[in-house]
């Protein structure tokens, strides 16, 4: 590979993880902040994220298709920076619920498209420049966990030193460093693949809906991650509220599991030239199984520590083979794949959430990590009945 297209596909990394930092440091502050700074009622949070995922799941599906026709994918990443800049520096200077579900939104919305259009571009880049595929999509993905890593951290100190409002001016710095690593490093007129109208003898071109192995694979994922966000949404009042462990486990068990998660991820493409891709999905679902149990029994620092560390490395190599499995039922459609992989991972979060009040209402949080297990049993029928789709997927 030559050095511009090296240099290009490092660069692809630095602006996907800039832009994740940025995303990461406002989208889960944000829940706090309604609560903290505005006064208002947790219901509230509910409709603004609502509001906030639908948004997100339909831009994600328009770039997607954007990309799949042909369209530049430079300006898409663009207007994604633009977005964040916008809310976050909006917020910084009004301050109003009705504001943030009106306008602030929106921008998040936007902001976050940019993370499904980077996964298009790197695996189209990597595709065009002849890199490794499984090794450079892992890579992607890690950019994502690393920039998890450092946002929500940096933002809640911030908020702790400095007040609520810093967190936004601190936001609107990264969107502004974003905008300039993306005007300054991503290729200019790079493209997805052009997909031509055809014409009147040509035959029909694959509807939304025609590629139904794609939307098993999704359906896949969805399940994935309602286990996962079910999991790790009941852990932190469970550990303190349940299990009586100290107020700071949250944050060790949080560390423990990212560091296990970045080093799954690198060791994806590994797995996946070992076992296949489904078959590296059926290694995260068993130690998924293996995390929830372990967590389920949570009595101690110690079995705290051991399912921390389960649980990244089954999110972890997931995270790094699941958008490969995707992209392999992609039939040429790479926008659309990774589309609906990134709205299957938002919509799964949404259902998780919903959910997850109502058992811990009925139950307790303890059920809820129960739970999870169910779902992550489903998973596993559901990824067995994808051995009838596209070869690629197993690749």
């Amino acid at each position: 590979m030559s050095s511009p297209s090296q240099r290009s596909a490092q660069f692809i990394l630095l602006s996907l993880f800039v832009c994740s930092v940025g995303n990461s440091a406002m989208i889960p502050f944000m829940g706090y902040f309604i609560v903290d700074q505005l006064g208002l009622k947790p219901w509230h949070i509910s409709v603004y994220s609502i509001i906030t995922s639908v948004l997100i799941m339909v831009g994600i599906r328009l770039s997607g298709e954007r990309i799949d026709k042909g369209a530049r994918i430079f300006p898409i990443v663009l207007m994604a920076s633009m977005g964040l800049a916008f809310a976050s520096g909006l917020m910084s200077m009004i301050q109003s619920y009705w504001l943030l579900v009106v306008a602030v939104s929106p921008g998040i919305a936007l902001a976050s498209t940019g993370v499904s259009t980077m996964y298009s571009l790197g695996r189209l880049y990597a595709e065009h420049a002849g890199l490794d595929l499984p090794r450079y999509n892992a890579r992607v993905r890690m950019m994502t966990s690393l920039g998890w890593m450092f946002g929500p951290a940096a933002s809640y100190l911030i908020a702790a030193w400095l007040g609520n409002l810093a967190v936004f001016n601190f936001v609107f710095v990264l969107a502004i460093i974003g905008l300039a690593t993306t005007y300054f490093t991503l290729p200019r007129d790079f493209r997805g693949p052009n997909k031509v109208a055809p014409s009147s003898g040509a035959p029909k071109q694959e509807g939304w809906f025609d590629n139904r192995p794609l939307w098993l694979a999704a359906f896949v994922c969805l399940l994935f991650s309602v286990a996962h966000i079910l999991c790790s949404s009941a852990l932190p009042l469970f550990f303190i509220q349940e299990a009586h462990l100290p107020i700071y486990t949250p944050g060790i068990s949080l560390t423990l599991k990212c560091a296990a998660e970045v080093v799954a991820i690198l060791a994806s493409p590994f797995v996946m030239t070992r076992l296949g891709r489904r078959n590296a999905l059926y290694v995260s679902a068993a130690c998924a199984l293996l995390a929830f149990a372990v967590l389920h029994q949570t009595n101690g620092l110690a079995t705290m520590a051991a399912g921390a560390l389960l649980e990244g490395l089954y999110f972890g190599l997931f995270a790094g083979v699941a958008v490969n499995f995707m992209q392999g039922f992609a039939r040429g459609r790479v926008g659309r794949a990774t589309s609906l992989y990134m709205n299957s991972l938002f919509l799964g979060s949404l259902i998780a959430n919903a959910d997850i009040g109502l058992i811990a209402s009925m139950l307790d949080f303890r059920a809820a990590i129960a739970a999870a297990g169910i779902v992550m049993a489903l998973a596993i029928c559901a990824l067995f009945v994808t051995r009838h789709g596209d070869a690629e997927a197993d690749a």
